[in-house]
Formats: C-alpha cells, structure tokens, sequence
C-alpha cells in the first residue's frame, strides 16, 4: 500500500490533502492554494467593483471566502486547481449523471466529498476503489459493490460528492495496480489498522501456552509423579467413584505435550 500516495491530517489543509491525494503526487502546499484563492478574491472584487458604492464596501469589510487562517480553502479553490490538470468536477446529482450514477464503479475514475469544510478523495487505482482520507491512517480499499452503497451513505450524511472529469495525471501505483490487483483478503490482513484492530480484540495468550513443549512435559511429568507416590500411600477415600476433573485434563494435556515431543525429535 506504500505505492498509493496518502497524507494524514495536517491543520486544517483538507482541502490540500484531497488534490495530492487526487493526483497521486504532492504536487500542491498551502501556498500555492493560498495564490490560487487571492486571485479568486481579486476576481471577485472586480466583479463587485462594477456594482454599487454600498455593495462594495460592504464586500470589501468582509473576510475572504476562499481561504482562511486554518487551513481552509474553498470549493472554487479546489475547482481552480483541477484545472491547471485539465480536470473539472460535476456536482453528484447533476442530471447528465443519472445514468453513470446507476453503475459508479463503471463509469467514473475519482470523487471527491465534502462536508462542512472536509474533503477527501475516493478514486480507482488500477482496477479497484479506495477511500483515501486524511483522516484515516491509510487507504482503505473498497470493492466496486460497496462503492454504490457507501456514496449513499455519505449522501445521507450530509456529504456533498463531486464526479471528477477528465483523464487523470498517470501515477505509479496506477501501473502496479491495474496489473496486480491487491487480494481483499490479503489486504484486510495486512491492514496495519485492521491488524491493531485484531490485536486489541484478541484474549491475552496464557503463559502455557507460550511454554515449549519441553517445558510442558517436565512440570506435568513432575506434578503427576507426585501426585501418584501421594496417591499409593493413602487408603482410598469414601469417593473413589468420583473423578478428578482437573487431574484427568493435565493427564490429557501430558500425553499431547510427550506426542508433540516424540513427532519433533
């Protein structure tokens, strides 16, 4: 998975994030975001400049709307930016969509979602989908069925998804994937999350069952003995039918332990 370009959350630079993340390269900081969303906030005071007196120095009193100090950067920064690759985006529920909405796993290459201000990318890599989120500490691979469930339970959570057009920039973990696809379950294994996920659940190992299988047999060999020469030395007690639960198990795991031995001498 180190092939897929991935960056974890920085601030508030989302917005950031989801682009490199997009295009599978860092190609863009707060920087340049921060010039592309002043010339937007020249554009505009231009625009306003061409109204009345009132308006425009009310606009002018009000703080930028394509960036702030946080991190920030607006929906027309990121549309700006996917631009300078010749790429453009489409609002999810655009009516020239309908049909490709039927089928996303076919018909389209990358979305990008946001809520409130975060956005994060979705994009196939070879032949499969991932959830590249800088929220999360690592792609997260999605097969082409869930795909279409999980864009409408994003849409029920108040997501806006955009459809990303245009042919995107080619990038390595493209050419590795489409031609060695990752295994779903070897991936889910490997997952370093899912495998802390794993390890959190699992119930802590007895010290037993770390011992070796010597050293198995020479505490149980030596309890048994003993326990036996105690044994023959006293009269049988008014309970002779009952049974020694306890005893009979460690005679069990004794024989095991000894078989084991002898199958690795």
């Amino acid at each position: 998975m180190e092939l897929i370009h991935h960056e974890v959350q920085e601030g508030q630079l989302c917005a950031q994030h989801c682009l490199n993340t997009l295009l599978q390269c860092p190609v863009f900081d707060a920087i340049q975001l921060a010039s592309i969303a002043q010339q937007l906030d020249s554009e505009e005071t231009s625009r306003m400049a061409e109204g009345s007196s009132e308006e425009y120095s009310r606009f002018l009193e009000q703080p930028s709307s394509n960036m702030d100090d946080s991190g920030f950067f607006s929906v027309q920064v990121i549309m700006r930016a996917l631009e300078v690759y010749g790429l453009s985006a489409k609002h999810w529920k655009h009516p020239d969509l309908a049909q490709a909405r039927e089928h996303p796993a076919d018909n389209f290459t990358a979305l990008v979602c946001n809520l409130n201000q975060h956005w994060f990318t979705i994009r196939k890599i070879g032949l499969q989908w991932f959830n590249i989120d800088s929220c999360k500490s690592g792609p997260t691979l999605i097969s082409d069925t869930y795909l279409e469930v999980y864009l409408k339970q994003l849409e029920l959570e108040g997501y806006t998804i955009f459809v990303i057009l245009g042919t995107l920039p080619e990038c390595q973990a493209d050419a590795v994937l489409l031609t060695s696809p990752l295994d779903p379950s070897l991936y889910n294994c490997t997952d370093s999350r899912k495998t802390a996920e794993v390890k959190e659940k699992s119930p802590a190992v007895t010290p037993v069952e770390t011992e070796s299988v010597e050293e198995i047999r020479r505490k149980r060999l030596a309890r048994l003995c003993g326990e036996t020469n105690t044994a023959s030395q006293d009269l049988p007690s008014e309970n002779t039918n009952s049974v020694d639960v306890h005893n009979t198990e460690e005679d069990e795991e004794l024989r095991r332990a000894i078989a084991m031995s002898l199958l690795e001498s």
